[in-house]
């Protein structure tokens, strides 16, 4: 990428902890293979919380972070041949080597030497062609946003083959979670269970077919048994990143079961378990990292599902830092950042 006098860019720079900078910045002209994104909206991920926490060592301040976008294209590289200017498109988040042994395997998403991609909590991106996707007209910016945790969710319902009328518990309704909940009853699931502390989420859940629970206040134990007819869930999606949510579902997933860990947690975190409970119950514990090859496939999913309603709240890019914290503190369920807005 090489800069370019065309003009600046206002964007949120991360200095470490929460310190967050408004700046502006020069727009940089896209390389021969790169397209130019002016970003519409940009969704605040789980991640970023740990980021500004200092858990991600792969992130060194300072720099721009975000990376659930999308956008128009307003310059093209002069190898492009997939866009031109005016595409409204997406971006598959960070480069892979193509070289390591993961790479080669087809295994992208655990890559050894994964390059980080520019930030788009700013007005302007840039992106090489091969990760960038055109998204329907039909779909707008900000469910176009919500592209980037879906391909995730996609990834983890592929994970666990959810047999055709399985019942699936979901721990926790936040944006993967309800997303699960909606990818699971399309995929096999005769009866989704979404557990789930915030009310407002538990609406959602209902809104979407699920069977929302509150663990403060029912017996989530007790209304699985009652479903499965004391067997419990099939499948169990941990959605938090919470050690101990890890602990209830490996208790609550039925023999033979699956227990898929989805949630972002923090990476010094553990959680107890009892071998002999996975030997004895013969389940399978699978974690479910990011989204290989998943995004063409959650491009379509955009339109067939509702995440209309889980955009409710949006900032402005001088006020990044409150959206993190936003997302730290669980309100709403998407928090978008808009750098026009």
């Amino acid at each position: 990428m090489n800069k370019t006098d065309s003009g600046a860019m206002r964007c949120a720079v991360w200095y470490g902890g929460k310190d967050i900078r408004l700046e502006d910045r020069e727009i940089l002209t896209p390389g021969p293979d790169e397209v130019l994104i002016e970003v519409a909206c940009c969704g605040v991920c789980g991640t970023d919380v740990h980021i500004l926490e200092g858990k991600f060592p792969l992130f060194v301040p300072p720099r721009i972070i975000g990376h659930e976008y999308a956008g128009t294209v307003v310059a093209v590289g002069e190898k492009v041949t997939r866009f031109q200017v005016g595409d409204r498109v997406v971006a598959e988040p960070g480069k892979v080597c193509g070289q390591c042994y993961f790479c080669r395997s087809g295994r992208e998403n655990l890559c050894l030497n994964r390059i980080l991609h520019p930030g788009a909590f700013a007005e302007y991106t840039v992106m090489p062609q091969h990760l960038v996707y055109p998204i329907p007209d039909e779909v707008p910016f900000e469910v176009a946003s919500l592209t980037e945790p879906l391909a995730c969710a996609l990834h983890a319902v592929d994970l666990a083959q959810i047999p055709s009328g399985a019942t699936v518990l979901i721990l926790g309704g936040g944006a993967i979670g309800l997303m699960l909940a909606q990818l699971s009853l399309r995929s096999g699931a005769a009866r989704v269970v979404v557990s789930e502390l915030q009310p407002h989420r538990r609406d959602l859940a209902l809104q979407f077919g699920a069977i929302p629970v509150d663990p403060r206040a029912e017996d989530l134990k007790g209304m699985l048994m009652k479903e499965t007819g004391d067997l419990g869930p099939e499948v169990t999606f941990e959605a938090v990143g919470n050690p101990a949510l890890v602990e209830e579902a490996i208790a609550l997933t039925q023999k033979g079961g699956k227990v898929v860990i989805v949630g972002v947690a923090d990476p010094e975190a553990e959680f107890r378990v009892r071998p002999y409970q996975i030997f004895a119950k013969e389940l399978t514990l699978i974690g479910s990292y990011m989204r290989p090859y998943t995004y063409p496939r959650a491009i379509i999913w955009l339109s067939r599902l509702d995440l209309a309603s889980l955009v409710k709240m949006e900032f402005s890019l001088d006020d990044t830092l409150l959206a993190i914290e936003t997302v730290k503190m669980g309100k709403g369920v998407k928090v978008l950042v808009k750098p026009k807005l």
